[in-house]
C-alpha cells in the first residue's frame, strides 16, 4: 500500500526533530558550553582539541566558508557514518537477512542532508521535511507542509530528545527504512558496485565506496534543491 503524503510528512517531521537534536549534540559533544569557568584543565584541553579539529560551534568553525563547512560534514561525519553503513557488508549476501546497512544509510543521508542545507541557511523544519521527502523518497509535499510549525515539537519530539547521538541516529535510520518499504528513491550506489557488495569480505569495502558515491549524489541534489529555491534560505550563512 502506498504511503499517503500526509503520513510521510508526519514521520519526516519527527525525523527532522531527531536530526536537529543530533546536530545540537554534535555542536557541543562534551557539554563544554555548560561547564563553569572553574572546570578548566581537561575541559580546556578538550576545547582546544575540538577547535583544532574545526568542530562545529568552535571559534575556528566560524572562520570556515560555507563550502568548507559543507565539505566538513560530508568528509568527516559522513565518512564515519558511512563506515558504519559499510561494516555489515563484510558478510556479503548474508548481511541481507538483516537490513542494518539500509537503516544506517537512511540515517546517514538524513543527517548529512539536513546539516548541509542548514549551512546554506535552510533552517526551517517545514522546508527540511520537504527536502527530505523529495530527495530520499521522490515525493513533492511542498503544498502540504504549511501545517508544520517550526517552533512546535512533533509527536515524536519527546523520544527525539532522549538518548545520545548513537541512539538517536539509530531511531532515525530505522524509521526512514520502514518508510522505504513503501517508497524508495534514495540516491543509491552504482549498480556494478551494488552487485559486488553481495560478495563476502569484499562487500564491506565495496559498500563503503558505493555509499560514499551515493552520499555525494544526495548532497549534490540537496545543493541544487536549495539553489533552485532561494526563498527557503532564512538563516545566516
Amino acid at each position: 500500500m502506498a504511503l499517503a503524503d500526509t503520513q510521510l510528512i508526519d514521520v519526516l517531521n519527527g525525523t527532522v526533530d531527531a536530526v536537529d537534536g543530533v546536530l545540537h549534540l554534535l555542536a557541543d559533544p562534551l557539554s563544554l558550553k555548560q561547564r563553569d569557568d572553574e572546570d578548566c584543565g581537561a575541559a580546556s584541553a578538550a576545547a582546544w582539541a575540538l577547535d583544532s579539529a574545526r568542530w562545529p560551534g568552535t571559534e575556528s568553525w566560524g572562520e570556515l566558508s560555507v563550502d568548507d563547512r559543507v565539505d566538513w560534514w560530508v568528509s568527516r561525519i559522513g565518512s564515519v557514518a558511512t563506515a558504519g553503513v559499510a561494516f555489515p557488508g563484510v558478510f556479503g549476501v548474508w548481511s541481507r537477512a538483516l537490513p542494518l546497512s539500509n537503516w544506517l544509510a537512511y540515517a546517514d543521508h538524513a543527517l548529512i542532508l539536513r546539516a548541509v542545507t542548514r549551512e546554506y541557511g535552510v533552517t526551517s523544519k517545514a522546508v527540511g521535511v520537504t527536502m527530505l521527502a523529495e530527495i530520499l523518497f521522490g515525493r513533492d509535499v511542498s503544498e502540504l507542509v504549511a501545517g508544520v510549525d517550526d517552533e512546535a515539537p512533533s509527536d515524536g519530539a519527546a523520544d527525539a530528545d532522549e538518548g545520545g547521538v548513537v541512539e538517536r541516529t539509530w531511531r532515525i535510520g530505522t524509521t526512514l527504512y520502514e518508510l522505504s518499504k513503501s517508497l524508495d528513491s534514495r540516491p543509491e550506489m552504482p549498480r556494478v558496485i551494488s552487485w559486488g557488495t553481495w560478495i563476502p569480505f569484499l562487500g564491506g569495502p565495496l559498500t563503503y565506496i558505493g555509499e560514499r558515491i551515493a552520499l555525494h549524489r544526495a548532497v549534490g541534489q540537496a545543493k541544487k534543491w536549495v539553489e533552485a529555491r532561494p526563498g527557503t534560505v532564512t538563516g545566516n550563512r
